[in-house]
């Protein structure tokens, strides 16, 4: 009798642990073949946050095609209307009526299995086969209630989810080796998973130049770094990194246009620019960004937007998100090194308040020593930390 195992599963995106699993429970319980079957409209997942079944599709196809162990079936795809387990079982049991059916599961999976719909009469047509890995303790109570209907695999301990594929995608983190290499390509080329941070990068990419593109990329750097290490909570960090990716997003807006141009759209957004900046318009690009972010970008939160607004000369009262991002602003490391930017480094590691402070001293001086005009927001920013933290 021939011995098939059946893998059912979103996909969203398949990756090595669901490859790895697969070829280990086939050679431990000498299956002779793996089919795996991507789900249509899975029950138990929000369909608006995943893939489609097309690219799920794909993905598995592409994933498997390099072992001959290996198939693909689209038969709950292909189905309309929810896919329940039950029915895909009950369709291989007619297709392959000589075939000894093993249908593989997650622990986790299992964990809701008695949740299945009619999943007593799943387990008379098939055998369910459990991953487990190092450390995970059993279902006693699901194995003795059921017998030698459920079968224990123990699998290697590979830590890899879905969910923090998509998670890391959307955050712009590398994923190349959690799955096939063609699987993250076809990722990338379809524009799966992306999520706010990722689209914005895209949008940047084409609307600053490639120095001003590596730089923002370098303070978002260097904002997650400060951001981690002086105590941010994910919260906090996932502000950080949005207003140090949009920080510049007007610099090109500003250098590319006349004051008047830019007064005027920040008067039609109901912003008033300063005119100090009528003889330096470029200078104004990051009261311009913020603007420029809640208006092209849909950012609401006024954290993010005054961090934006903050980061050239600085403010009073000065939250820590709006310290970081200045402070990040002045040290990231495509900036070409001088002695002010290693000091200011060293010192925003320890203490943000004494970077603060010693870099809008320094650039106050470095101001005025050129006989250019200080803006009012810097020299306020540095009697108020000074009067506050010495």
């Amino acid at each position: 009798m021939r011995k098939i195992g059946i893998m059912g599963g979103t996909f969203d995106p398949i990756h090595n642990g669901h490859l790895t699993a697969a070829e280990e429970v086939r050679q431990r319980l000498g299956l002779h073949e793996v089919i795996f079957v991507p789900a249509g409209t899975p029950p138990l997942k929000d369909a608006a946050k995943t893939a489609s079944a097309r690219h799920r599709r794909i993905m598995c196809e592409m994933a498997t095609r390099d072992n001959p162990n290996f198939s693909v079936s689209t038969m709950e795809i292909d189905r309309e209307g929810t896919s329940y387990t039950i029915d895909t079982i009950a369709q291989f049991v007619r297709d392959r009526p000589d075939a000894e059916l093993f249908f593989i599961v997650g622990a986790d999976a299992a964990d809701n299995f008695q949740k299945w719909y009619k999943f007593q009469s799943i387990l008379k047509m098939c055998k369910i086969v459990v991953t487990t890995r190092p450390g995970n303790p059993l279902d006693e109570g699901l194995a003795a209630k059921y017998g030698q209907r459920i079968i224990y695999v123990p699998i290697s301990d590979i830590d890899i989810s879905s969910t923090q594929i998509r998670d890391s995608i959307a955050r712009g983190k590398f994923v190349r080796y959690f799955m096939p290499c063609c699987v993250s390509d076809y990722i990338h080329s379809q524009g799966l998973y992306i999520g706010q941070f990722e689209h914005f990068k895209r949008i940047l990419q084409i609307d600053l130049s490639a120095e001003r593109f590596a730089h923002s990329l370098s303070v978002v750097d260097e904002a997650e770094k400060l951001g981690l290490r002086h105590g941010q909570g994910e919260a906090a960090l996932e502000k950080l990194l949005l207003a140090a990716l949009l920080h510049d997003c007007a610099k090109n807006f500003c250098d590319e246009r006349s004051f008047a141009q830019i007064k005027e759209f920040c008067r039609c957004e109901g912003f008033a620019l300063d005119d100090f900046f009528a003889d330096a318009p470029w200078l104004a690009h990051s009261f311009v960004g913020a603007v420029r972010a809640k208006a092209k970008f849909g950012v609401k939160d006024p954290e993010v937007l005054d961090a934006i607004a903050g980061h050239t000369f600085g403010k009073p009262n000065m939250t820590i998100i709006d310290k970081i991002i200045y402070i990040a602003d002045f040290i990231e490391a495509t900036r070409a090194p001088n002695d002010a930017r290693s000091h200011a480094r060293k010192l925003a590691y320890e203490d943000l308040d004494a970077a603060m402070i010693y870099i809008l001293r320094h650039t106050i001086e470095k101001t005025a020593a050129r006989g250019l005009p200080v803006y009012k927001d810097s020299e306020l920013a540095l009697r108020n930390l000074e009067e506050n933290y010495g």
